[in-house]
């Protein structure tokens, strides 16, 4: 799995991570950064905020609820095939501009 990294990322071993762990926490969270926990060099975990955790799984919740994915599908091939108001339409449509 690849991992594009951000500059605001910062990668730390272990055992650095292990030692200096309420720091490297704090740290993620002033800086809202992801700490990468590495394992002789290579990523192993990451240390994020916990609003952003947060936000990740409410946002993996999302993809995975079937009845949205339908309903983007749908309206992608509504696009797709011109099935659309514009917003001249929709205002008009909605009795907007009286």
């Amino acid at each position: 799995m690849s991992y594009t990294i951000s500059s605001s990322d910062i990668f730390v071993g272990r055992r650095k991570f292990r030692e200096n762990m309420t720091a490297h926490i704090k740290k993620a969270r002033q800086k809202k950064s992801k700490i990468i926990v590495t394992d002789r060099g290579q990523p192993d975990a990451v240390c994020i905020p916990i609003e952003e955790y947060e936000a990740l799984m409410e946002y993996l919740e999302d993809v995975h609820d079937r009845n949205m994915l339908l309903s983007v599908a749908r309206s992608r091939r509504e696009i797709e095939s011109g099935e659309f108001m514009d917003v001249g339409e929709l205002e008009e449509f909605l009795q907007l501009g009286e």
